[in-house]
């Protein structure tokens, strides 16, 4: 899933910091919370999703899904900066319809 998502997002003209900027917000969405404190409040490894609690890692999973599928769809042109914040803006979107599956 992962993979698919950032190829996406390298695929639409995103730069590295966009697959950053696309990861928080896409954690913010889904779950609430900066993706650094999901970290530290459930005690998993930095950087290493597979220590998240499983619930977790479902939901994010299923919004990097969403997310790669709606960007798939879109026209995304501009400047590197436009490429990126329409990139970042279609993965908040995909984070909205992705919590609203999670009883959370």
């Amino acid at each position: 899933m992962r993979k698919n998502f950032t190829q996406t997002i390298k695929d639409k003209g995103g730069s590295r910091r966009c697959y950053q900027d696309s990861t928080e917000v896409l954690t913010k969405e889904v779950l609430g919370c900066e993706t650094s404190k999901l970290y530290e409040e459930t005690g998993a490894k930095p950087g290493d999703r597979s220590t998240l609690p499983e619930r977790g890692q479902e939901a994010l999973m299923t919004g990097e899904i969403i997310a790669t599928y709606d960007l798939k769809e879109k026209d995304i042109s501009g400047t590197e900066k436009e490429r990126n914040q329409k990139i970042v803006e279609s993965v908040r979107d995909s984070g909205q319809k992705t919590r609203k599956l999670f009883p959370w």
